[in-house]
């Protein structure tokens, strides 16, 4: 299972390596590359899956790390998906979000998340995540009505989260509680909206959604 890392606003793919690392450290994957999104949305990969690798982590990086359009959004995490496609005839995947990511990782659902000739996604993480205040059906209307099969759901939030009121993200709740294969709601204590990508805390609780 290839698990894809996507960064929040403003941000770049060194806010995904501390959650990657951690993964790699626990023997859970043995291989890191990045993906590169240019301005125009041409995808660039640094690092080649290897045959037999396990578990690889893409590493995602938006050089367009602003834009609050969701079918961009969705259109930037697809052509990063097939690129890697490509390279290694993906079985299945993990989407990771946090902050904005989620703005890819859940239009690219609501849009792909059923495509036949697309891998299809095991677990779904979203880290500091929210929908974007009335814009919400444009991101997840098609979700509303039907989620892709076999979905595992993971909705993690802080307490200590200046950003993001916890409140929103609570709202993405009834999105997946009773309807995903699994959901998890976990609110974790005291840190901060940046925080949260760099915590061992939070490292444990992915590494077992994902891996055991």
């Amino acid at each position: 299972t290839v698990t894809f890392f996507i960064h929040g606003y403003g941000s770049s793919w060194h806010a995904e390596h501390q959650m990657a690392k951690y993964l790699v450290g626990h023997g859970t994957s043995n291989q890191i590359i990045r993906a590169n999104v240019a301005q125009a949305g041409t995808v660039t990969l640094h690092g080649k899956i290897r045959a037999g690798a396990r578990n690889p982590l893409v590493e995602v990086n938006y050089a367009d790390n602003k834009t609050p359009d969701p079918t961009a959004a969705a259109t930037r995490l697809h052509r990063v998906i097939q690129a890697v496609n490509r390279q290694a005839d993906l079985k299945q995947i993990n989407l990771v979000g946090h902050s904005m990511g989620n703005l890819s990782t859940l239009a690219y659902l609501d849009r792909y998340g059923e495509t036949p000739a697309l891998p299809p996604v095991k677990h779904l993480v979203i880290l500091a995540g929210g929908l974007l205040p009335g814009r919400e059906d444009e991101v997840v209307g098609h979700l509303r009505q039907r989620l892709p099969r076999g979905l595992k759901v993971l909705n993690l939030y802080s307490t200590g989260d200046q950003r993001i009121p916890n409140v929103r993200s609570r709202q993405l709740n009834p999105l997946f509680a009773n309807r995903a294969a699994t959901f998890q709601e976990v609110q974790v204590k005291g840190l901060s909206h940046s925080q949260i990508h760099e915590s061992k805390q939070v490292d444990r609780i992915l590494l077992q959604f994902l891996f055991k």
